[in-house]
């Protein structure tokens, strides 16, 4: 078994040359083991990769004797839903969320869609996925399918309100557009869709932070198709918005615009962010009287940090939104429903209530590979010593003016690096400069 394969947060790999029907097979019974699950709850997205490696999950928790709820192709969000409706011991979404298609993965969750991740139990799994030391099959489990598709739809819709506006979806040739054709059953709203499964082909990657993911939307907005843009990646656990003229609409902003509103509701609530998160969505969670708190990047430290500082909401800057309402999990759906829900009370377009958080200048993560990440670090660090240093995840160092974060990627060869300044030109600086030390000829 490949051991790259296990992730910080999460497993994937390539298919079948790093994760295979044999190492999803044995990660599967290490998972009942560590669980000690009796039920559990899967599902998988719709890569041409998952039924092969769901029939190898199913296997291995027959073999075990567990009793399986299959929640058949859904989004990861819709998933995390199933484990809460059916309430299972866990569960196991088929996945490798938005790597391209030659990728495939497992997220593992416990009870009540709780993360399985490095600090959570994954380590141990992989120890006794590796071992392979299972006893003798018993074969006595069970399977049900279940749908939960309008549950969840009424789960998502209960109290909300929808705006008259129309809205273009992106849905990356994911499971999402079951969901969205389902919403617009249920309510009318104008759904101009885009990268709907099925596919005849993949239009493009299931990854909207780059541009060239989501040309269809954006030239759908600028032709005056639509009102507002959403695209979602494909697992559909992350979604960015676009305005009426195909820009985006920063994904701190729209985490502001969230936090205000789950502040309004909640008094004195705890809000969180990832460590690459703009100083606006701090300044706003303290402005609105909330406590704000940093996390890790990834869904599994986010999701611990949630539940043990009892936060209402959260966000990293990748696209993901964390909801106390939505079982401290992540989901794109509930986020756009949320946002929807705010344009329907107000007056204001989405890039109107986003505008007054546009504040300094950000880089985006910039993604840079060298041969030795941690050499890199440790110059980074020495080079900006005089900058308030942590090391919560990778190297954040924090200056009056301006401030960045570079870490090593959770699941892809880069060193990764967020520059926020008050000045473009400072930014461009102070992008050179870490640039410059990155790049130094001992350093590659």
């Amino acid at each position: 078994m490949d051991q790259s394969i296990f992730k910080a947060y999460d497993i994937r790999g390539l298919y079948p040359s790093q994760i295979d029907e044999q190492a999803v097979y044995a990660i599967t019974r290490a998972t009942v083991r560590h669980l000690k699950a009796k039920k559990m709850t899967i599902a998988t997205d719709n890569r041409g990769s998952s039924p092969a490696l769901k029939n190898s999950v199913i296997d291995a928790l027959m073999d075990e004797g567990v009793y399986v709820v299959d929640a058949g192709v859904a989004t990861t969000p819709m998933f995390y839903f199933a484990v809460n409706k059916a309430q299972t011991d866990g569960g196991i979404m088929i996945t490798a969320s938005h790597n391209p298609p030659e990728y495939n993965g497992l997220k593992i969750t416990a009870r009540e869609a709780r993360p399985v991740g490095e600090n959570s139990g994954l380590q141990e799994i992989k120890r006794m996925a590796l071992a392979g030391n299972f006893p003798s099959t018993v074969h006595d489990g069970a399977i049900k399918k279940t749908d939960f598709l309008d549950a969840y739809a009424d789960f998502l819709l209960e109290g909300v309100s929808l705006p008259s506006i129309t809205l273009a979806v992106d849905g990356a040739c994911g499971a999402v557009g079951v969901i969205i054709n389902k919403i617009k059953e249920r309510t009318g709203v104008k759904i101009l869709p885009l990268c709907f499964a099925p596919c005849e082909r993949l239009a493009h990657e299931g990854n909207p932070m780059k541009d060239e993911n989501v040309e269809d939307l954006m030239s759908a907005l600028r032709a005056g198709k639509a009102d507002l843009g959403v695209a979602f990646d494909g697992d559909a656990d992350r979604v960015f918005f676009f305005d009426k003229t195909g820009e985006r609409i920063p994904t701190h902003a729209v985490a502001c615009i969230l936090a205000e509103r789950y502040l309004a509701s909640h008094p004195k609530a705890s809000i969180i962010a990832d460590v690459r998160m703009p100083k606006i969505f701090q300044e706003t969670a303290e402005r609105n009287n909330g406590a704000y708190f940093e996390s890790r990047v990834g869904h599994a430290f986010i999701k611990q940090l949630m539940r043990e500082r009892g936060a209402v909401f959260a966000a990293e800057v990748s696209g993901h939104f964390y909801f106390k309402d939505f079982f401290n999990a992540d989901s794109g759906m509930f986020a756009l429903v949320q946002i929807l829900n705010i344009l329907a009370r107000g007056q204001k377009t989405l890039a109107e209530l986003a505008r007054p958080f546009l504040t300094r200048f950000q880089s985006g993560e910039q993604n840079y590979t060298v041969k030795d990440k941690q050499a890199a670090l440790d110059a980074l660090e020495k080079a900006f010593q005089d900058g308030h240093v942590t090391h919560l995840d990778g190297l954040s160092a924090h200056f009056p003016d301006w401030w960045f974060n570079a870490r090593p990627s959770n699941t892809e060869p880069f060193l990764r690096v967020n520059i926020e300044a008050d000045t473009q030109g400072l930014l461009e600086e102070s992008r050179k400069n870490i640039e410059n030390i990155i790049f130094s000829d001992s350093k590659q």
